[in-house]
């Protein structure tokens, strides 16, 4: 007997864009086509049996930062799109993305590490995966996505 498959929620391109404009910068990405690929490919690793949540949070992670779809700030954008992710599937990797904790500064040097070719997604997975927590409850920022 088969276990069913759960339900995930995904980001939409417009919804990134948001995050972006919001936390970091008012201004649209400059290779929109690259964004729209990075935000896709977790829906088409699901679509193709990748039910690991973790594991879809890092590629759509890794899929900005290595597209690189705006000029400035694809690390902090591709984190913020991650935890987002998580969040509105029942989890979250940061409380407040500005404190300084060890989780934060974990979640940094991994974004980081993606970056510089030395991370691949399931690294990220699994970093996510250490760091993690359930969310308690849904928050008006969760609602809204």
């Amino acid at each position: 007997m088969s276990t069913p498959k759960r339900i995930v929620r995904f980001l939409t391109t417009a919804q990134v864009t948001r995050f972006y404009e919001t936390n970091i910068m008012q201004a649209s990405p400059s290779q929109l086509p690259m964004l729209e690929s990075a935000v896709a490919s977790p829906q088409n690793h699901y679509r193709y049996g990748q039910n690991d949540i973790f594991q879809l949070a890092g590629t759509l992670a890794e899929r900005i930062i290595l597209n690189h779809p705006y000029q400035d700030g694809n690390k902090r954008t591709a984190l913020l799109a991650a935890d987002m992710f998580l969040k509105i599937n029942g989890l979250q990797l940061q409380e407040k993305s500005v404190e300084k904790d060890d989780a934060n500064e974990v979640l940094k040097q991994a974004q980081v590490a993606v970056a510089d070719i030395q991370w691949s997604a399931e690294n990220l997975a699994e970093c996510y995966r250490a760091v993690a927590r359930p969310l308690a409850e849904a928050t008006a920022e969760t609602d809204q996505y």
